[in-house]
């Protein structure tokens, strides 16, 4: 029976997936492999290790892969791709048993060694076939995209929430304890996760997007309604400019500060007339606050009016 996804409202259309740096390159996937899955075997258990080539329409990725596969194109991929045309793929991807199929393989990590397979002249690949349940899959994949560290925080953000759904039952605090991540990581995650579709729209790349900067944004727009239209407001102009990620977040934030700035009043005079002198009582609040009063000697001699005026004033 095929798994019931659970949908994540994060529209990946609305980024720039072109602008992932990373490029795949042997040099990085040697750290992969045999090695990497001898010493997670006392992690996920993995046993009875088989190595296969098999074609890539056999193949689907794990769907707990915190690395987005449409993050990858032709141009990040060419050097690997040219690798492996020229002296075919070094490291096998580790993969298990599609529990959907009895034929199929989802690839529990080797992304781009996958991506990259699919554009070669052969299309098959090498895989190292383990056989693990979806949390000891997870927990591999983690592990050998941590000691890499080149997944990007948005990544690591929309799996985390679709994990902790689908695999944990929705049980934030047993899928952190697990995972041996805190609380507080998740909750900053979810601040990207969490971010309105207007703004997604208007960031060149949400690769880019750091935890940090989506943590200042969401707090400027929980302030006030009034900060939260602003940045609303500017996203919609920022859509499709030329300006790189990081000024965009900027200038949201920005805008969403001084929309609730208090702003300092200026000087204040009011001339009130009393017994017959237009000019009776002259009243100045200066900027800091300090009020100076003016009085007549024709109004002097009036001070009931005198009195409520300077009570008007002050009111």
């Amino acid at each position: 029976m095929a798994r019931e996804k659970t949908v994540i409202n994060t529209d990946l259309s609305a980024a720039n997936i072109n602008r992932r740096q990373k490029t795949g390159m042997h040099g990085t996937e040697k750290r992969t492999g045999r090695g990497r899955i001898s010493k997670l075997k006392n992690e996920a258990t993995p046993h009875n290790a088989v190595e296969l080539t098999v074609h890539v329409s056999k193949c689907r990725m794990f769907p707990y892969n915190d690395r987005i596969l449409e993050g990858l194109n032709m141009e990040n991929c060419k050097s690997l791709i040219d690798d492996i045309n020229a002296n075919s793929q070094l490291q096998p991807v580790v993969a298990r048993k599609n529990p959907d199929s009895d034929t199929d393989y989802e690839i529990i990590f080797g992304t781009r060694r996958f991506f990259s397979c699919q554009h070669t002249r052969d299309k098959v690949i090498k895989i190292e076939l383990i056989d693990v349940d979806d949390k000891q899959a997870y927990k591999i994949m983690r592990s050998e995209n941590d000691e890499r560290d080149d997944t990007s925080a948005y990544e690591k953000a929309v799996n985390a929430i679709l994990v902790m759904s689908e695999v944990y039952d929705g049980n934030q605090k047993d899928y952190c304890m697990e995972n041996n991540i805190a609380e507080a990581t998740f909750s900053e995650w979810k601040a990207i996760t969490d971010l309105d579709e207007v703004i997604v729209a208007c960031i060149p790349s949400m690769f880019e997007l750091s935890v940090n900067q989506a943590t200042k944004l969401r707090t400027v727009i929980n302030k006030k309604a009034k900060a939260k239209q602003a940045v609303f407001d500017e996203a919609k102009e920022l859509t499709g400019t030329n300006l790189n990620t990081t000024a965009v977040v900027k200038k949201l934030i920005a805008a969403g500060e001084m929309a609730i700035k208090p702003r300092s009043a200026g000087p204040i005079e009011k001339i009130y007339a009393i017994a017959g002198d237009k000019n009776g009582v002259i009243a100045k609040r200066a900027v800091n606050g300090k009020i100076t009063i003016k009085v007549s000697k024709v109004a002097s001699s009036d001070k009931a009016s005198v009195i409520k005026a300077l009570a008007a004033f002050i009111q």
